[in-house]
């Protein structure tokens, strides 16, 4: 596959990047829609042909939708059309590239032209274009079409751009070769992968030393190829939207998943949940808006319609469904700050207690070893970390007040932000990093033998070699400071400040040559992993 990060495509990039520029303006659009086309049929002339038969489809869908008088009914059938093209090849198991980042797409874009936000496409070239677009294809973002649509007769191709597109290109660029592919080794098949070692004889800190690596490794696996996408973008005038906002750096768990994969939440909050009415039109509506939220998240990260996906969803959704409404009805309105009453200690637990007996009982019912189980883990950890939350905001901060109090203190409360501050990202990373764990490894009974390392029981240290963590440290450690680095804005932030100045971007565009023509030697040299979200 020619991905971004081969020689093929440098090579192919390169020479498209110099007919672009000599192009005449009014052909540009033209050329955009060739090349797209071109990429994609060299990655697979299959997903060429079928991206082209569900381009013609949703633009004639477009134009009924928008000429038609029963809107919504419309909508419902042109979107049905989608999710069932989705649903069956996710069933039958055929990988086909970019499949679920454009189907999604042209519901947003559907649902778009039946609200009236935007007109029909009567333009098929311009479609077409919005459809291949090559830098979003693969692995996107999620593109609304309003987004693009402006763009395409127009962009804005300047030496302003052409200079910040490539700047983010070889930051993700080499983020991918230098930093991605070296943490992987970690957890591939190779000589230090550490399956060869097996995880029954790893130490304690290696494998903390694993579970931090695989999640910076995700991580930077996808930062970088949206970096990539958008600087290849920029690069032809072209602008997409942001698709991470650090998520390393979140206070809650729900604020980790708002900054993570932007385009994928916003799609599913605009565009399936808030539509069907969310849950402001009763129970049974609500019921089935969380499960159909969660029918579509299964269809997208499985390889089948996954039914212990749903399964878990239905138990979930239930749950949270149940959990409001149950806390509803014993606490009355005490869970609203300025009723001026307050939750019991009593209410809090009934409401919750049965709520956290779902977790063991789902495990009880889908603890079998099975290809997605380790993504139903990583779920079902994510969502009590956000239960707990919840009873620390409901008990604590509403019912003791006591960040309010401390506050009043003077210097006592200054330091209570601090200590609030660190825990609180604490909080986040251990479990995200547990969590993450859950979701590398596939198999059940390794799953457990790693879990155990990494909370060992007393005594249980046979065979553990005490120099590992030493070992991998030296072969892994650079990356893994570099990464955590990323994690933060500080370097972005630098980079844009010395790109304001006449030298300080000479020696930012001296830089960053360097290290992409470094980054180009090590891949020759060694190769590189393709992208983990391709398959989706």
């Amino acid at each position: 596959m020619m991905q971004f990060n081969t020689v093929a495509f440098l090579i192919a990039y390169a020479v498209f990047l110099v007919i672009y520029a000599f192009c005449p303006e009014r052909w540009r659009r033209y050329l955009m829609l060739a090349g797209s086309v071109a990429f994609v049929a060299v990655n697979s002339w299959q997903a060429a042909l079928f991206a082209l038969l569900f381009t013609a489809v949703n633009y004639l869908l477009g134009l009924c939708v928008a000429r038609t008088a029963f809107r919504k009914a419309a909508l419902g059938c042109a979107a049905a059309v989608n999710v069932i093209a989705l649903a069956t090849f996710k069933q039958l198991g055929v990988p086909m590239l970019g499949l679920s980042y454009y189907l999604f797409a042209f519901i947003a874009y559907l649902a778009d032209v039946a609200r009236g936000t935007i007109a029909a496409e009567t333009d098929p070239v311009r479609f077409a274009t919005f459809t291949f677009f090559f830098p979003k294809y693969i692995q996107g973002p999620i593109t609304r079409y309003g987004e693009l649509s402006g763009q395409i007769d127009r962009p804005k191709y300047s030496l302003a751009n052409i200079q910040l597109g490539l700047t983010y290109f070889i930051l993700g660029f080499a983020m991918k070769i230098l930093l991605s592919d070296k943490l992987h080794v970690m957890w591939s098949e190779g000589y230090y992968a550490l399956t060869t070692i097996g995880y029954d004889a790893i130490s304690t800190k290696l494998a903390w030393l694993g579970a931090v690596d695989t999640s910076l490794q995700i991580f930077i696996d996808w930062q970088a190829y949206t970096f990539m996408a958008m600087g290849i973008a920029g690069t032809l005038g072209y602008k997409l939207p942001q698709n991470f906002n650090y998520p390393y750096i979140a206070r809650t768990v729900s604020d980790y998943y708002r900054r993570w994969h932007m385009t994928l939440t916003r799609w599913f909050t605009d565009y399936v949940y808030i539509p069907l009415g969310g849950s402001r039109e009763g129970l049974l509506r609500t019921i089935v808006n969380v499960l159909l939220v969660w029918l579509l998240t299964s269809l997208w990260h499985g390889s089948g319609l996954a039914p212990k996906y749903l399964l878990w969803g239905v138990a979930f959704g239930a749950a949270v469904i149940a959990d409001s409404r149950w806390n509803r009805r014993i606490n009355g309105r005490s869970l609203d700050p300025d009723s001026g009453r307050r939750p019991t200690i009593a209410g809090l637990l009934l409401g919750h207690i049965w709520l956290i007996l779902m977790l063991p009982v789902t495990v009880a019912v889908l603890w079998k070893p099975a290809s997605g189980l380790n993504f139903i883990l990583w779920g079902m950890t994510v969502g009590c970390c956000a239960v707990l939350e919840r009873l620390w905001k409901t008990f604590v901060v509403q019912r003791f007040r006591i960040g309010k109090r401390l506050e009043e203190m003077g210097p006592i409360g200054k330091v209570w932000k601090v200590f609030v501050s660190i825990l609180a990202h604490l909080w986040v990373l251990i479990p995200i990093i547990v969590s993450w764990v859950m979701f590398t490894i596939r198999d059940v009974d390794q799953l457990a033998i790693y879990l155990g390392r990494l909370f060992p029981a007393p005594g249980k240290s046979a065979g553990v070699d005490p120099t590992d963590f030493a070992r991998y440290w030296k072969l892994v450690g650079p990356a893994i400071i570099a990464g955590v680095i990323l994690c933060f804005p500080l370097p972005e932030t630098i980079i844009r400040r010395i790109g304001k100045s006449r030298i300080g971007s000479w020696v930012l565009s001296v830089l960053l040559a360097a290290l992409f023509w470094y980054s180009v030697y090590v891949l020759t040299q060694h190769g590189s992993d393709p992208m983990g979200y391709a398959a989706f």
